[in-house]
């Protein structure tokens, strides 16, 4: 049995079991099949609130960078942020990521997405993954 079977079988009884319990979205690994194999620690959602963050430890020999990828799916702009460094900017509507590189060390990484110019609550979809 090839291992792709076996995964599409989990996926289709992960969406049955949505289903029946009345959810209406799949679980977070049913994502992953969209991910490159190359991804690793790859977390993903969705947040509607003030201001998202996330911190997670990143070690330089799971990948290079890492990627924080969100759609802004609210009705303000939203900046997002990687250890308060390579900020971008996207209006709602808009997708799009940054990167930041992996130190050698184990260390702690902070993701940010916060309303700009004048505040709000934003909704965005978002994706973290490190790879090389």
């Amino acid at each position: 049995m090839h291992l792709k079977s076996v995964f599409k079988g989990v996926v289709s009884s992960a969406l049955v079991v949505c289903l029946i319990a009345g959810t209406s979205s799949i679980p977070a690994f049913a994502e992953s099949t969209e991910s490159s194999s190359k991804d690793y620690a790859a977390k993903s959602g969705s947040y509607s609130g003030t201001e998202f963050q996330a911190t997670y430890p990143l070690k330089k020999s799971n990948g290079a960078k890492v990627n924080f990828w969100i759609k802004n799916t609210g009705n303000v702009s939203v900046r997002i942020k990687i250890n308060g460094d390579q900020k971008r900017t996207l209006a709602p509507g808009k997708s799009g990521h940054i990167s930041a590189p992996v130190g050698s060390l184990s260390s702690e990484y902070k993701f940010k997405a916060v309303p700009t110019p004048n505040g709000g609550d934003i909704s965005i979809d978002y994706r973290i993954a490190q790879r090389d």
